[in-house]
């Protein structure tokens, strides 16, 4: 038999039973509805089951860590973003887990823009404006994110570091509390995901300012980029991935990429990723080591410059 013919015949018989998909995050969030669109999908096209098994805690870890220690026998897969991959090994001495080498990846599915913005009275209308001000009252001006060492946070002070200015940072407990507050003018500027701006922005309550993709939002097509504004090196997104545990094979991970790269072409499964605000993006890694380490060098980076540091 030849190697050929035996991934056509190690393909045709996977899968045999269930398959789990880890998403280490609480059920109701917008990571969990996209976990679950995914394994619906998955569902659909293998033939088999594919369970949501929710594992919050740790900041994503304990999750990461139970899929990379599971079996890797194509039977367990992992969702989940920079959030785990790169930003946790930023942001803390040690994590259970080694995104580049205890991880294969299956494909990115889509990605989630970050947004710059202030409540609907502000005087300072864009971030021109915004960067001068913080550059005339260094540490005056306050800016918000929806927790420390989140992608939120991370974004903050990439722009801050990127223009040139100090600004006070405000962390929270999540996204709901923050927008909340600049909502009701407690705080003056904030970063969120476009799926918690837009409809503020909509009803007039909020001022987006920019995103920090490198190309504009289809969510909110009027706001530029940072880097439209003057600063080429702000490109931070969220990137959901589906991942498996180091040393699934790879006709098993041929099949199931394969599978979620039709799911994510139909327009259907598309449209209800963009109701949480995902922007559909399948992609293939040509060296998963290579653009996880780059990332969590450029992060390491910014949170030894910014004292970013989760305990």
């Amino acid at each position: 038999m030849t190697a050929s013919t035996s991934i056509a015949v190690a393909q045709g018989s996977y899968p045999e039973k269930q398959l789990q998909l880890i998403v280490p995050y609480p059920p109701g969030g917008a990571a969990d509805v996209i976990g679950r669109i995914i394994a619906g999908e998955l569902e659909a096209r293998l033939g088999k089951p594919v369970i949501v098994m929710n594992r919050p805690g740790g900041g994503t870890t304990i999750g990461a860590r139970e899929a990379a220690n599971a079996a890797p026998d194509g039977y367990t897969l992992f969702f989940s973003s920079n959030s785990t991959f790169t930003l946790q090994n930023a942001a803390k001495e040690t994590v259970p887990f080694d995104s580049a080498r205890d991880f294969e990846p299956i494909a990115q599915v889509g990605t989630l823009a970050m947004v710059l913005v202030t409540h609907r009275d502000t005087p300072i209308k864009d971030v021109p404006a915004l960067v001068a001000a913080a550059k005339a009252n260094p540490d005056k001006l306050s800016l918000a994110s929806f927790g420390v060492a989140t992608i939120s946070h991370f974004a903050g002070e990439l722009f801050k570091s990127s223009a040139g200015i100090k600004m006070v940072h405000l962390p929270y407990k999540g996204s709901a509390p923050a927008m909340n507050d600049l909502i009701g003018k407690h705080i003056e500027y904030h970063v969120d995901t476009v799926i918690a701006v837009k409809p503020q922005a909509e009803a007039g309550a909020v001022r987006p300012l920019a995103v920090f993709s490198a190309k504009r939002s289809a969510f909110l097509p009027d706001v530029p980029t940072l880097a439209e504004l003057g600063y080429p090196k702000v490109d931070l997104v969220s990137w959901g991935t589906v991942v498996v545990p180091k040393g699934t094979p790879a006709a098993f991970r041929d099949r199931l990429a394969a599978t979620l790269e039709e799911a994510i072409a139909n327009p259907a499964v598309a449209e209800r990723f963009k109701k949480v605000g995902f922007e559909p993006a399948f992609k293939r890694y040509t060296d998963w080591p290579g653009f996880i380490g780059k990332e969590i060098a450029e992060m390491k980076a910014l949170a030894q410059a910014a004292g970013i540091k989760e305990e």
